[in-house]
């Protein structure tokens, strides 16, 4: 490796074939840089070109060079690329994620040579044993469980206490759970992926002879995806790139999407403060989208504030391809475009379109339509049910109760019978089968848990009579669910929670029975599960989420239900939340390299508006008439073109 190290020093980079910046990108030297690179700016092809102008132009040894990214399949991919530029030579370039290189590290050390890591399931074994251990954790449940790890994570990784959404945990209770899970974790000699970082930073703090070994060993790190970094991973890295700070970083604040994993843009914008001489860069041309879909995208994401002034142009000139459908409800939109889906498998093939909704439970909607439909589609992985969540859960217990005469059922009992709060015990429903008198005599010597006893009774007895909307509305409002989520979440928590409630609510109006609701969700949940056996091996359409839709790209995109509650998400409120679902909506409209179609609908009722993010679009629309228009295109079919109010080429 010496020698052709050696002899490298004489090697002359081939002609260049890339655009000026991508060169100037490949070209950098020494000391940090940062390149911003668009949608389809061509940036796996900066790196992995500049991995090779470091070792054949500048002679780097390519056992001191470190390149991370932030998936085990994008390192994988990465160093097959950067292999088979260097053909037939493989050089000993380190490939990984970000906790694949921290693990190693520490692994080296004789300190955490014999700790293993701790699977996901097992840390929620682990965490629901210290809860059940502890009394001061009783008003936890199972739909708890993400918001403690939350909690504990966040607590890990910044040292600042993070308040579960239960009002009756406070901070010293907080304190004791995560003391005692990292108490478990060092005894059994494991890690999560919080440790890994946390372990990794304390060790190259406190031992610097230790990180100077690590830095020499990785005097050239390459990052990708920069914009996804959390703040402990940057606070290692600058450790490891110190002194020469031979950092390269490539990225796009534009597209951070992953605030929920502690991912911060405001690093990668803040980076020229902590570097200040570093070079910075410009990828600016897009050669995956027509000119069309990036001139909308730029005008999308240009509505955020807190970002780094870019303009991206398109290295292709098509100016047709970006459609704009506003239907006139729900109904219509989804039979628009079952037929659209369907004329497109006819004329040609849908192996190269993609469908992206905004989440899951998006996703299992649509895939019902489109299983019903006999439309082929393919998905990673079977999305959740939705009818799963606990709140609907919690209303499909009472709903059940309401059905029987005289004894209950245990199970469903057990669920609500303290949901709002009775302060009944779990021993005093012993019996498989519940009834008011056995239960009011367990209770002879108190009255006041009796009276309550009965009241749940007489509300059971109400429910009976009535449709199942009104049953939903009458568990919410009369016997108080909503009021004990309130309680119980906070009012910011409570708020989503009730939402899903009232979707609920607003869903089962089609239904004249609790037994046609359990009829059509038993249904859903089989063709839920039978997607990844049935669904996988088709030639169909790509139905995914805009996370997974990240680095991914399509001849055809179709982005369903652009609206306000849904694009965003009823569930972010805050700017900084509204700046991250329209880079979501950015991240899956540059998807589309020919075609991208945006659809929405509006109701006479004005409850459903078209998303906000589109608003600047429609604008553009009204004074077009283009002959491509979806209008033109499917105007031979009246059922369709009177299924939408406004369909028009961008």
């Amino acid at each position: 490796m010496q020698e052709s190290v050696k002899e490298s020093r004489n090697y002359k980079m081939p002609e260049f074939t890339g655009n000026p910046y991508q060169e100037q990108a490949i070209m950098h030297t020494a000391g940090a840089a940062q390149v911003f690179a668009g949608p389809g700016s061509g940036k796996t092809y900066v790196i992995v070109h500049r991995i090779r102008q470091l070792i054949n132009g500048q002679g780097i040894d390519p056992s001191h060079i470190l390149v991370i990214t932030f998936t085990k399949a994008a390192a994988l991919e990465m160093q097959e690329r950067f292999f088979r530029l260097m053909e037939p030579e493989r050089p000993p370039v380190r490939f990984g994620t970000f906790h694949a290189v921290f693990y190693h590290i520490l692994k080296q050390s004789a300190q955490y040579r014999d700790y293993v890591i701790i699977t996901e399931t097992e840390r929620r074994k682990l965490i629901r044993q210290i809860i059940h251990m502890h009394k001061r954790f009783a008003c936890l449940q199972e739909e708890d469980m993400d918001s403690v790890i939350a909690s504990l994570s966040a607590y890990k990784t910044s040292s600042v206490i993070k308040p579960l959404p239960v009002q009756k945990i406070g901070e010293e209770d907080n304190l004791v759970l995560a003391e005692e899970y990292a108490s478990y974790l060092r005894e059994f000699k494991q890690m999560d992926f919080d440790d890994i970082l946390c372990h990794c930073y304390d060790m190259l703090t406190a031992q610097p002879d230790i990180l100077a070994r690590w830095q020499k060993q990785f005097s050239y790190i390459l990052i990708d995806e920069f914009q996804d970094i959390s703040p402990k991973q940057y606070e290692i890295i600058r450790l490891l790139a110190a002194p020469e700070d031979n950092l390269f970083i490539v990225g796009d604040d534009d597209q951070s999407i992953y605030g929920f994993r502690g991912a911060s843009p405001g690093i990668m914008r803040d980076f020229m403060r902590d570097y200040p001489s570093a070079d910075r860069i410009f990828l600016d041309i897009n050669y995956r989208c027509n000119s069309q879909i990036v001139e909308a995208a730029g005008r999308v994401i240009s509505e955020n504030h807190n970002r780094v002034e870019k303009q991206v142009r398109a290295a292709h000139e098509e100016r047709a391809g970006l459609y704009l459908q506003i239907f006139r409800s729900a109904a219509e939109e989804e039979e628009w475009l079952s037929e659209e889906l369907a004329r497109k498998k006819e004329l040609e093939s849908l192996e190269a379109c993609a469908m992206i909704c905004r989440t899951n439970y998006d996703c299992a909607m649509w895939a019902q339509t489109l299983r019903r439909k006999g439309i082929p589609f393919t998905m990673k992985e079977a999305p959740k049910s939705r009818f799963r969540h606990f709140v609907i859960q919690d209303i499909m217990a009472y709903m059940a109760l309401a059905q029987g005469k005289g004894a209950l059922m245990r199970k469903h009992f057990l669920r609500i019978m303290n949901r709002p709060v009775r302060y009944l015990k779990r021993e005093a429903v012993s019996q498989e089968q519940i009834s008011e008198t056995e239960l009011t005599a367990y209770y002879r010597d108190t009255p006041v848990l009796q009276e309550r006893i009965r009241k749940l009774f007489r509300d059971l007895e109400s429910l009976r009579t009535k449709s199942p909307h009104l049953q939903v509305h009458y568990i919410r409002k009369i016997i108080g669910y909503d009021r004990y989520l309130t309680e119980k979440y906070g009012v910011e928590k409570a708020g989503e929670l009730i939402g899903i409630g009232i979707e609920f609510q607003e869903f089962v109006k089609e239904f004249q029975t609790f037994a046609q609701i359990n009829d059509y969700i038993s249904q859903y949940e089989e063709t839920l599960r039978n997607i990844r056996t049935s669904e996988t091996d088709a030639a169909g359409i790509r139905l995914m989420t805009m996370h997974a839709s990240k680095g991914l790209e399509f001849d055809t995109v179709y982005i369903p239900d652009c609206q306000e509650g849904t694009i965003p998400s009823a569930r972010s409120q805050t700017d900084e939340e509204i700046e991250e679902e329209r880079r979501m909506f950015y991240v899956a409209m540059t998807r589309a390299r020919r075609e991208l179609y945006l659809m929405a609908y509006q109701g006479k009722s004005g409850k459903d508006v078209p998303s906000r993010f589109i608003k600047c679009l429609c604008q553009s629309s009204s004074s077009t008439n283009s002959s491509n228009s979806a209008e033109s295109r499917y105007s031979s079919n009246a059922s369709v073109t009177a299924s939408y109010s406004s369909s028009s080429s961008i």
